[in-house]
């Protein structure tokens, strides 16, 4: 009987005081699970000892990629599923992919992500569906410190798993734009990354071509939607990446040329005449606002306020407007199918009640030709002569009326 194998959850945490928590115990199906703290300054590590095996604590590094083969190398389990502190299983991940490990049929598995960017999720945008090799056989991943191309397959058995499997990723990714900023200029700062390829037509072309590129993944874009404002962050982080390629690319240095430019500046003025002044370090707390200053900021802040509210109010009428204008639409759509449905009916109907009428007449005919055709009718054909001779004499008559004689037709 084979032994079964040891499954060991890693994750990598780092200032996720909100997030850690659900992380950790959504993984509580695991044989191990360690956490690979990078010096958080919040509460992290203390929230993750209350679910991990081990909390360890390693200095901070500005990217991910860093600590991950020093982590997997913490883990002792024959497999492993490798997580972010900003990723969450969803419900019945654990039960299906220790399903699926009960009898593998891959080395590597690629996880379904679901992005929270800005705090939505949207299967219209371009990020769906998106998977990652994030559960693998020990030594079938080999992870090295390069952004967004750190992660080198061992094994050619691989498996995407679809989000019907049971198993997906909840990645809170990016609460804001803000964040999104600071990750991509952080990101794109690292020398060592995979960067977008570009045929060097120039950067506003780029700029263009990767608008055009994260739009067409998406499906269902309009104008102003969430979709292309998540297409249009996308895209920018291309552009920079791409703006800072092109500034190495021409070895331009803007802190070398500031500092150059400050030595020419202080030759080119005059040496201060006496003694060399020395001045003290001061702090002061500045006076608060004048009544006036309160009032006309308080004034301002109203009528922010006022045009806030009414901002609010026009879109709940226009949501309003919205309901009303396809309740009608709905109704108007079921008021003519309904009449579709009669008229379908009565012709029915009607081609019915005409098949019936025609073999009804198509019998009577049959019946008459069979009559006209039998012995019996020919044989009385003389009598039915006569007959018809005699009811057309009868219809002649003779009236009786003093010094006239004349014929009269009757009816």
């Amino acid at each position: 009987m084979p032994v079964p194998q040891k499954l060991s959850a890693l994750v990598i945490s780092y200032n996720r005081a909100g997030v850690i928590g659900t992380c950790l115990r959504a993984l509580s199906f695991a044989d191990e699970v360690i956490v690979v703290d990078k010096s958080s300054t919040d509460e992290t590590p203390q929230i993750a000892a209350r679910y991990a095996d081990r909390v360890i604590t390693v200095p901070w590094t500005p990217i991910v990629e860093d600590t991950r083969a020093f982590a997997v190398a913490q883990c002792v389990g024959d497999w492993i599923l490798c997580l972010d502190d900003d990723e969450c299983l969803g419900r019945g991940s654990g039960a299906a992919i220790l399903g699926e490990l009960a009898a593998p049929s891959a080395d590597i598995y690629y996880l379904p992500q679901r992005h929270y960017i800005l705090g939505v999720h949207d299967e219209a945008a371009y990020y769906w569906p998106e998977h990652q090799p994030r559960l693998f056989r020990r030594g079938a991943v080999e992870f090295i410190a390069t952004v967004h191309g750190g992660t080198q397959l061992r094994s050619g058995r691989t498996l995407f798993l679809s989000p019907e499997s049971g198993v997906e990723i909840h990645h809170l990714s990016h609460r804001d734009v803000a964040e999104w900023v600071a990750k991509c200029n952080r990101y794109t700062s690292r020398p060592d990354r995979e960067r977008p390829a570009h045929d060097g037509k120039g950067i506003a072309a780029f700029a263009c071509a990767r608008l055009d590129h994260w739009q067409q993944r998406s499906r269902e874009v309009h104008p102003g939607s969430y979709t292309e404002a998540v297409a249009v962050l996308r895209a920018v982080y291309d552009i920079i990446d791409r703006l800072k390629t092109w500034e190495e690319e021409r070895g331009l240095d803007g802190e070398a040329a500031f500092a150059r430019i400050c030595r020419d500046l202080d030759a080119a003025h005059p040496a201060l005449p006496g003694a060399a002044r020395a001045g003290q370090l001061e702090q002061i707390t500045p006076p608060p606002l004048a009544p006036q200053e309160d009032a006309v900021r308080a004034a301002l802040l109203s009528r922010i306020a006022e045009l806030r509210s009414r901002c609010e109010d026009l879109t709940s009428d226009a949501a309003s407007l919205r309901a009303g204008l396809a309740a009608a639409v709905n109704r108007h759509q079921e008021e003519l199918a309904a009449e579709r449905t009669r008229g379908e009916t009565l012709l029915r109907n009607a081609e019915a009640v005409a098949h019936v009428a025609a073999a009804q007449a198509d019998a009577l005919r049959r019946e008459l030709t069979a009559i006209e055709t039998s012995h019996c009718w020919r044989a009385t054909a003389g009598i039915r002569f006569i007959a018809q001779r005699i009811k057309r004499l009868s219809r002649y008559r003779r009236p009786r009326q003093t010094g006239a004689v004349w014929c009269e037709w009757s009816e």
